[in-house]
């Protein structure tokens, strides 16, 4: 069995989920030991469901809800070195997801997502801004023209492909990984997700 017909891991991210965020570390680096392809998508949560609506529709126990999350996910980043601030809003991913699915499409998927994810958790990237994900993709090496005849041809229906396999694969939530029709929600899941890959070999992250 060659290397690209060996099962991989479908991995699904939500470019404004603070734990997808935290998931990509640890994960890129038990592919990287490991040798196990992963095959990056973006997914959409409706997080209007799931925290209960805009900042001013949300109930208290929404509120404390929400609080709790950041509070805990700014331990977790801490522990990474990273920041996260809470979102001021809920952001339309839209836009950025089909830009991942070109930076994917077009081999430059971390030099797209690591600064731009960054930057956004910082509170200093416009994601749903047209002109900022453009400059995005060029300081990622990618050309601006390509990505607006692409979006303009293929983005809608690229974007809803990898919805649909989502929903296919049971995927809910974000980041989910799936390996062999197993699925592994969150990132403090990466450990079973190891010990599935590698049985016979301890992790720790």
């Amino acid at each position: 069995m060659s290397e690209h017909d060996k099962p991989g891991v479908d991995a699904f991210i939500d470019l404004r989920s603070p734990y997808s965020y935290l998931a990509l570390k640890p994960v890129r680096l038990l592919a990287a030991r490991t040798g196990c392809r992963f095959d990056w998508w973006p997914f959409i949560t409706d997080f209007r469901s799931a925290y209960g609506g805009e900042l001013e529709e949300r109930s208290r126990r929404d509120i404390a809800k929400v609080k709790y999350l950041y509070m805990d996910c700014r331990r977790l980043a801490k522990k990474q070195g990273l920041t996260i601030r809470a979102t001021t809003k809920l952001w339309d991913a839209t836009l950025g997801s089909q830009a991942m699915l070109f930076a994917r499409a077009r081999n430059r998927l971390w030099e797209f997502c690591d600064p731009l994810l960054e930057a956004f958790w910082r509170r200093e990237f416009d994601l749903e801004s047209p002109a900022a994900i453009e400059a995005a993709l060029a300081a990622a090496g990618l050309d601006v023209e390509d990505w607006c005849s692409w979006l303009a041809t293929r983005g809608q229906a690229e974007l809803a492909a990898a919805q649909a396999r989502a929903e296919t694969l049971g995927v809910f939530g974000a980041p989910t990984f799936v390996y062999r029709g197993e699925l592994f929600w969150g990132s403090d899941r990466v450990d079973l997700l190891a010990a599935t890959l590698v049985p016979s070999q301890p992790w720790s992250f």
